[in-house]
């Protein structure tokens, strides 16, 4: 059997690009020696990233060769049915000229609710469409609209559905009665970058950036979700509390999610701007430094129910605090607030500084991190049972 991996995501994306390269590596490794895996990527850059942990891929040019004209049409069109059904065709066509039998979409994709022939997985990281429908980015512009046509579409056809957690796995048989023998509960894993030997060591890369140890890391991008404005809120009242506010460093990387110029006018307003380092985007090379260098990683997101920097605090060794509604992902290795009350993070982020705390969470998520990853593996056989079930039954047609 020919199982073909699609990656759609940019490196840009963050974390979704991170949990998709784990995907590829993961199918290649678990099923590898019995099927043909293949990997492929309608993102021309990403060819290079996949190479450096050692994944061959090919690059599928999803529109093909187009006229400028008809490219500027069908930018036009993308964001509509038609568009995306052009788009899906073309891909779907490509993907059963290389002779394959299964497609694996390592990430959310709209693009096999078009396909007509071609068998697949798909992945669902998030409902937060569904869990906090308030926030623009998955409500505005038709695309709380879009995500439910997506899902009624998409996983009712899907051999199988990966998904983060078992909660969140419930939750979908719930609110899209999808069988639940159908679908594998896989809990996310670190980075594969972040066990790299990277090039830069951690005093350069800080320098680099003029950072010094000890500072509070928040990994994200800036979407109005990710809650950037209540570790702000908390910076500033740290400063009105406490002595300790010229150490007081709060270092936000990641892209731009179109809430960045709000967020930077908040710490202007609140007074903590100078406490604040915005990073961006940073290369894939620093975040391990990044992680080292940090006092403990803060993550006040209101999505969940899973994310990857718990998972990378616990694999650098660093303590979290988290947002106290995702406890079911992280156990007892984190201090939990409340993602809308500030004095909850203020407390927790004055806390952490206690050297016994911060050590007894380190040792912590070391555990949770065990648990995760021996839940990982009963993910895993499971996988392979499903996909060996496909394969025979695939041998009953040409």
């Amino acid at each position: 059997m020919k199982i073909g991996i699609l990656l759609e995501n940019p490196i840009q994306v963050g974390g979704g690009f991170n949990q998709a390269i784990n995907a590829i590596v993961q199918l290649q490794r678990i099923i590898g020696k019995q099927h043909e895996v293949v990997a492929f990527t309608t993102i021309k850059a990403s060819l290079q990233h996949l190479k450096r942990i050692g994944v061959p891929a090919e690059y599928l040019p999803a529109a093909g060769r187009l006229s400028r004209i008809a490219l500027a049409v069908l930018r036009r069109l993308i964001r509509k049915e038609i568009g995306k059904a052009w788009m899906a065709n073309k891909i779907e066509k490509a993907l059963l000229k290389a002779g394959l039998d299964l497609a694996y979409f390592v990430t959310h994709s709209s693009t096999p609710n078009y396909f007509r022939k071609l068998n697949y997985i798909t992945t669902v990281l998030d409902l937060c469409h569904r869990d906090d429908l308030e926030f623009p980015e998955v409500s505005a512009d038709g695309r709380f609209e879009e995500r439910e046509r997506h899902f009624s579409t998409c996983l009712p056809r899907a051999v199988a559905v990966l998904v983060a957690s078992h909660q969140l796995l419930k939750t979908i048989v719930v609110r899209y009665g999808i069988d639940e023998e159908r679908m594998i509960a896989m809990p996310f894993e670190p980075s594969p970058f972040l066990s790299e030997a990277h090039s830069v060591d951690r005093t350069a890369v800080l320098g680099n950036y003029g950072l010094r140890d000890g500072y509070y890391f928040y990994p994200a991008q800036f979407w109005p979700h990710k809650n950037h404005i209540r570790i702000l809120e908390a910076v500033s009242l740290l400063k009105q509390k406490t002595a300790v506010t010229s150490d007081i460093r709060v270092v936000f990387s990641g892209a731009n999610g179109g809430n960045l110029a709000r967020i930077k006018q908040q710490a202007q307003q609140l007074g903590v701007a100078d406490n604040v380092t915005f990073l961006g985007f940073v290369p894939v090379d620093h975040m391990r430094a990044l992680y080292e260098g940090a006092l403990a990683v803060v993550m006040s997101t209101y999505f969940g129910p899973t994310n990857l920097p718990p998972l990378e605090a616990w694999a650098v060794g660093r303590p979290l605090i988290y947002s106290a509604h995702l406890n079911e992902q992280v156990g007892d290795a984190a201090l939990f607030a409340d993602a809308d009350d500030a004095e909850q993070w203020a407390d927790a982020m004055l806390r952490i500084r206690d050297p016994a705390v911060a050590v007894d969470l380190i040792a912590k998520g070391r555990k949770q991190l065990e648990v995760v990853d021996a839940e990982r593996l009963e993910a895993e056989a499971l996988f392979v049972r499903r996909l060996e079930q496909f394969a025979q039954r695939r041998k009953c047609w040409e």
